[in-house]
């Protein structure tokens, strides 16, 4: 008898013992994003480092760099969750957040764009906790799971518009508001026109809140002042651009 609980013993302390070396074994939640696609040149720059690295496909990427894109230049990142930003070219773009927990689904993407072009396919967002943003020097563009694109002028001013789903933007927390994004190191100076003129009727910086529908869009002034959504054709809207954005839409799996 004393022989069968001194055996029965043993055996549940190796089985707890293997649990715990398995529950050790697991990783911890992913915390890169991956380079999937690069077109021309493009750049990261990591805070303490003594220089740029060239980035490629394969490339790692995780919070706190900042990637630049070159002239004539766009790239492809995914996210641990699947969701996937493309830059264009003379974009600049840091890396606020990446963290996505398998087990649990619980995901924090968030992206500073302090200027050039954005489009993002944004995985479903699953937790009510989970965040996938795109924020500028003067807007906050959240998400639940979408498509939409972000433009940033030099002069900070911003127009978000939307393809599928449903976008909030909103001015950053007032501890936020104003800051120029954060750099890891000089500027890159992106020339270009504004592209929509906003409409005459704007939200003020205490009404700073506007829901963006399918084909809709808002601008941003310098200033941080948001137009009204209005509606947008999609095929005048149809660039190389967005067409090119659109056709590898279609070639990703989530």
């Amino acid at each position: 008898m004393k022989r069968f609980i001194y055996g029965a013993a043993a055996l549940l302390i190796t089985l707890w013992c293997l649990s715990f070396a398995s529950a050790a074994e697991e990783p911890a939640a992913n915390t890169e994003a991956m380079v999937t696609m690069i077109e021309g040149t493009a750049h990261v720059f990591t805070k303490g480092a003594p220089a740029e690295i060239p980035l490629k496909k394969g490339s790692k990427l995780t919070r706190g760099q900042e990637i630049r894109v070159g002239a004539n230049s766009r790239m492809e990142i995914r996210f641990p969750d699947g969701t996937v930003m493309r830059l264009a070219e003379k974009s600049r773009l840091v890396m606020d957040d990446v963290l996505y927990d398998s087990k649990t689904e619980n995901k924090s993407v968030k992206v500073n764009l302090a200027v050039g072009k954005l489009w993002a396919n944004v995985k479903k967002l699953v937790t009510p906790d989970s965040t996938v943003e795109v924020r500028t020097s003067n807007a906050v563009a959240g998400v639940r799971g979408t498509v939409y694109r972000v433009n940033v002028e030099e002069d900070k001013s911003a127009v978000v518009k939307v393809y599928d789903g449903t976008v909030y933007v909103a001015n950053p927390p007032k501890e936020e508001s104003g800051k120029p994004p954060r750099e890891v190191s000089g500027p890159v100076p992106v020339p270009g026109p504004h592209e929509v003129p906003p409409p005459y009727h704007e939200v003020t910086m205490e009404e700073w809140q506007v829901i963006v529908q399918s084909f809709q869009q808002v601008t941003i002034s310098p200033e941080g002042v948001a137009s009204q959504p209005q509606d947008f054709d999609p095929k005048a809207d149809a660039d190389d651009w967005v067409k090119w954005n659109q056709e590898r839409d279609k070639q990703t799996r989530f």
